[in-house]
Order: C-alpha cells, then sequence, then structure tokens
C-alpha cells in the first residue's frame, strides 16, 4: 500500500506551493461580482453534459490511464443515513485530474470544490468550472465574502463539497501535508461529516508500463469523521484538523513512530520525504 516512486519530481521547499506552471490563456476578474456559482440554465445544461460525459467516457478511461482501484465504498453506504445531508470529502492532492478519481469513488453523487484561480485561466479552465471548481479570490476581502457565501450556500443545500487541504498539487507525492484549517471549520459551522479519501500509489506490471512510468492509484474511502460538539466551534474543528491528519496518514500506510509520520502541521515546518 506504501509505495514510493522513483520519478524525478523537483517538489517545492513549502508544502502548499505549488510545482505546476499553467499556461496563461485567459484573464479571470475573481473580484466581488465574480459569478463564484453559475446559476445561467445554459451553464446548467453544459454541466449535465460534462457529467455525461465523465460516467460515460472518463469514468472508464482514467481505469485505464491511473489504473484505478477504489476501496472502502461501503462506509459510504453504511452511513448513507447521515450523509444523505451533505458532507465534505477531503483528499491528498496528486495528479491534475484527481477530483475525476474522488468523483467516481462517490458517484452518482455530484460536488463542488475550491478551485486555484490561475487554473481556470488555462487550457482546462471551463472545463474545471463545469466540473464544480469555484475559485479561491486573492486580491480582496469583498472578493473572499462573495466566495464564502457561494461555499455557504453549496453546503447549506446539502451538495456534498471536495477539499484538496494540504493547498496545493504534488504529482505522486506519497505522504500527506499538512491540512489546511479552513476545511475543519466549515465542517463544525455547517454540522457536516467529513469523509477522508486518501490515494496511494502502487508499481506498474505489465504491458502498462510500456505507455507512462507514472504509478497506478488505489483510492481508499474512510469512515466519516463528525466533530466533537461538547466543545466550543475552535476547539472543535482544531481536534478535528489533527484527527484527520492522523487518520490520513494512516490510510496512506504511514503510521506514528515511522520516518515520514508528521504531527506538526505548519506548513514552513513540514520537511520533504522526498
Amino acid at each position: 500500500m506504501y509505495y514510493r516512486h522513483d520519478m524525478d519530481y523537483q517538489y517545492p521547499e513549502r508544502c502548499d506551493e505549488h510545482m505546476i506552471t499553467v499556461k496563461h490563456l485567459r484573464d479571470v476578474n475573481v473580484d466581488k461580482d465574480y459569478p463564484y456559482l453559475q446559476k445561467s440554465f445554459w451553464f446548467k445544461c453544459q454541466r449535465v453534459i460534462f457529467f455525461i460525459v465523465l460516467r460515460v467516457l472518463m469514468f472508464w478511461l482514467i481505469r485505464i490511464t491511473h489504473g484505478l482501484r477504489i476501496y472502502g465504498r461501503e462506509n459510504l453506504k453504511k452511513h448513507k443515513e447521515v450523509l444523505k445531508d451533505g458532507a465534505i470529502t477531503i483528499s491528498n492532492h496528486i495528479c491534475m485530474w484527481d477530483f475525476v478519481l474522488v468523483s467516481k469513488a462517490v458517484r452518482p453523487r455530484l460536488m463542488f470544490f475550491p478551485a486555484w484561480k490561475t487554473n481556470l485561466e488555462g487550457p482546462n479552465g471551463p472545463l474545471i468550472r463545469m466540473a464544480g471548481g469555484i475559485p479561491i479570490p486573492t486580491e480582496s476581502f469583498s472578493a473572499m465574502k462573495q466566495f464564502r457565501s457561494a461555499m455557504e450556500e453549496v453546503l447549506e443545500s446539502k451538495i456534498w463539497m471536495h477539499f484538496f487541504p494540504e493547498g496545493s498539487m504534488w504529482f505522486y507525492y506519497p505522504d500527506i501535508r499538512p491540512l489546511k484549517k479552513a476545511v475543519f471549520q466549515y465542517a463544525v459551522r455547517y454540522d457536516r461529516p467529513i469523509v477522508p479519501i486518501v490515494m496511494t500509489f502502487r508499481k506498474r506490471r505489465g504491458i502498462t508500463k510500456w505507455f507512462t512510468k507514472k504509478p497506478q492509484v488505489d483510492l481508499h474511502i474512510g469512515e466519516p469523521m463528525f466533530h466533537d460538539k461538547t466543545l466550543d466551534d475552535r476547539e472543535a474543528a482544531q481536534r478535528m484538523h489533527e484527527e484527520a491528519y492522523h487518520v490520513m496518514q494512516v490510510m496512506a500506510g504511514v503510521n506514528p513512530g515511522d520516518p515520514t509520520y508528521n504531527v506538526d502541521q505548519t506548513p514552513s515546518h513540514y520537511q520533504k520525504t522526498m
């Protein structure tokens, strides 16, 4: 389950720093007037078409391209009553379209997710929006207020929300980087369970290694996590933050006492393991 590839990736020094460069094709002005949640009839039609293509074609393709194996879907079925009112899923961020892998794992549910604004300005921008990407503003308080309002609308409507709490994508990084706190604050504020998802890797074998050296992906769905309602909101979010990090590392095959097991979630303190 715990496989470390030997590919020559150069991971950034800071654990939440981006390692990709996106070709700039368009300007996206993510300000207070930006439509964080598109509600036009035409966009809704595009989103329906996108998810049909996702299920008919892309889910089949990723089985080939990523060798995707999914474990733990029984955890969703076992807790379907509590999950029917909405949930937050979290996962490590390990490739460009890992949101598609997560979508296949939790199908048939549709989700939204916070997205890096720069990605919307690149070739995949329209697809990211149709997939449910809500760009994160960085330039003004008023824009952030509108972004949070969109997030609240999704969470209050019982639609599932996905977060990549590591804050950036690192190609096939085998360990779990520190998690941002905001996702756990949302979980407490809107009383939503968190479903941890971890993607681990295995070595390619047979004919598949002729096409690429990238490792194949095993996706693991954990038991839903619930915040402690006997604590105040800040303490409950902090407790959930710590517990989720531990759970995700164990799901990745990294246990307390192992050389790469980490407790300190301060981004500037994190030591790369590759």
